[in-house]
């Protein structure tokens, strides 16, 4: 195969593009969305006459077609995972003026490990779960954690880097078996609509998720609630988002949001079909390179594949394919910069395995011809690295 001609069909700076766990490419409808954003609807949703009554009308059937997507009984629509993330384990927790518990995996993203963190500093406990072998959180080393002040437990649907799933529903009642008072929030940045997920029938109090993961715009995010969960404003002036996150609304980025995850609805198994294809062809390649491993388990998300290239420094890679025109990642996007890896270090990953582990990620745009072009060049530049570290 020539796997430039592949490249140039690809049209954008020939690239092929295998990192849409850090972001996906834009529906193909938001042009046109914005175009009519641009020209009629751009109203202050906020305001009194016909035209913002209108733009407020459409904004509310917009926040019933993203909640529908987890059948979720309410949605605050905010500016990102990060801020979602971050309102739910701020707000949505108990003021009772004494040091409280708190539960979270080793391996969550840096938006909610973080906000762990600054709990800590703020004088409450937290503990962290490490995941099994098969790299997801178990019920059972949940629940074990739970004590009486123990006021929120925030685990991950699909881990970011190895696309592992946790049973976020089989976690939140282990949780409510030992503390029924006790909140359950789901960062589900990464499994929002990819991986099936019904609130309703769940007891999970609280989830979250990200427009631009789905292929909506960046700068639109989400938190679903159920209609018990307290949850609290963290910004406050015109009472937006029914008093709970004030600021003009993001019109354009909502709109984009709903007509995304509608059309990744209706699309969900064919795009499922298709990321199967581009991910087993994928597989089967890196595989046939020696001294290879696939991180992420065989019942992990479909769209994330962790895998080391063992002998090989990972940033070298990256850089590496590039330069042939493929983007990948070494990990969480927000983490890219960090040297030391938490996440390996949660998943007991060896030094030698973690240096040279990648993360190639996919999206229904992504075609088994540039999976193919994609391990031919893997093949020459992992041959070609591993060949210079042993001078």
């Amino acid at each position: 195969m020539d796997y430039n001609v592949v490249l140039l069909k690809r049209g954008r700076m020939n690239t092929i593009y295998f990192d849409n766990a850090a972001t996906t490419m834009p529906i193909a409808s938001a042009e046109e969305i914005m175009a009519r954003h641009i020209r009629n609807e751009w109203n202050n949703p906020s305001a009194l006459y016909r035209s913002a009554v209108d733009a407020e009308t459409r904004m509310k059937k917009e926040h019933d077609m993203i909640k529908s997507a987890v059948r979720a009984e309410k949605v605050i629509i905010t500016s990102c995972g990060t801020e979602s993330n971050n309102m739910v384990i701020f707000s949505g927790t108990k003021r009772t003026g004494k040091p409280m518990h708190f539960i979270s995996s080793a391996y969550e993203h840096a938006c909610v490990y973080e906000c762990m963190r600054e709990l800590e500093n703020r004088g409450h406990s937290v503990s962290y779960i490490n995941p099994r072998e098969d790299g997801k959180i178990h019920p059972e080393d949940v629940a074990a954690e739970v004590r009486e002040n123990t006021a929120l437990v925030s685990i991950m649907h699909v881990q970011n880097e190895t696309g592992a799933i946790n049973d976020i529903d089989a976690i939140a009642k282990a949780v409510k078996r030992v503390n029924r008072n006790t909140l359950f929030h789901s960062d589900g940045v990464q499994g929002f609509i990819k991986v099936p997920f019904d609130m309703r029938r769940s007891s999970v109090d609280y989830y979250t998720a990200s427009a631009h993961k789905v292929h909506g715009l960046k700068g639109t995010g989400g938190v679903f609630c159920s209609e018990k969960a307290p949850i609290r404003a963290l910004i406050y002036g015109g009472g937006q988002e029914n008093g709970l996150r004030s600021g003009t609304e993001n019109t354009l980025g909502i709109a984009v949001f709903a007509a995304a995850a509608e059309e990744y609805l209706k699309n969900r198994e064919a795009y499922a079909e298709q990321i199967r294809a581009v991910r087993e062809k994928m597989i089967e390649g890196i595989l046939s390179i020696p001294d290879t491993k696939i991180i992420s388990p065989e019942d992990g998300a479909l769209h994330i594949l962790s895998v080391s290239f063992i002998g090989v420094r990972s940033e070298v890679l990256l850089h590496a394919l590039n330069a042939r025109g493929v983007e990948i990642s070494i990990g969480s996007a927000c983490s890219s910069k960090k040297r030391k890896n938490r996440i390996h270090d949660a998943l007991g990953l060896s030094p030698e395995v973690s240096e040279g582990t990648c993360r190639i990620s996919f999206s229904h745009n992504n075609t088994v011809e540039e999976a193919e072009a994609v391990i031919a060049i893997l093949k020459e530049e992992v041959e070609k690295l591993r060949r210079f570290r042993r001078l």
